[in-house]
């Protein structure tokens, strides 16, 4: 006797293909890819931004504390030097406004009262700014000398715009606050 035995054996034919990454799956990959690299991009540029504004500002604080001292302290005995170089500290419209100041005003009274005057800053902090143009916050202290009057302390408040002229930066604004 011999017995048939009769299975039913199920053969799955399996599509490789069809585990492979459709098009769109590749498509969703690279398009997630490029976001990626563009938002780390994006990010690296603001910062960089962020820190070269930080920068300017620093910079422009550090000028201004030098330049407003000379801009407004003058020598009766060098008037003619001292507001020389107070012209060279600043720039833009404010230098011929602030050399009709010189001429009409301070170098009159300078000359008659035998007047001078001595700046110096006791504080100072950022108002504002971005990479060529800062505002800065200044607390002065002025000491002026004259013959017949003697010598007289006084503090001023004056916010100073300062541009960045090439390397450099330059008073282009300076109002009493």
């Amino acid at each position: 006797m011999s017995a048939v035995v009769e299975t039913d054996v199920t053969v799955e034919i399996v599509d490789v293909a069809s585990r492979m990454p459709t098009s769109r799956a590749r498509l969703y990959a690279a398009v997630a890819l490029v976001l990626a690299v563009a938002a780390a991009a994006f990010t690296g540029l603001q910062a960089h931004g962020a820190t070269a504004t930080a920068d300017a500002r620093a910079e422009a604080l550090a000028a201004a504390k030098t330049r407003v001292p000379e801009l407004l302290s003058y020598e009766n005995a060098t008037l003619e030097d001292d507001l020389a170089r107070a012209i060279d500290q600043t720039t833009g419209e404010f230098t011929d406004d602030y050399r009709t100041i010189l001429t009409d005003v301070v170098t009159p009274a300078a000359t008659e009262r035998k007047i001078s005057t001595s700046a110096s800053v006791s504080a100072a902090g950022v108002v504002s700014g971005g990479r060529d143009e800062v505002v800065v916050l200044l607390f002065l202290t002025q000491t002026t000398t004259a013959a017949k009057a003697g010598t007289s302390v006084s503090g001023s408040r004056v916010e100073v715009t300062m541009a960045r002229i090439g390397d450099t930066w330059k008073v282009a604004g300076l109002e009493p606050v």
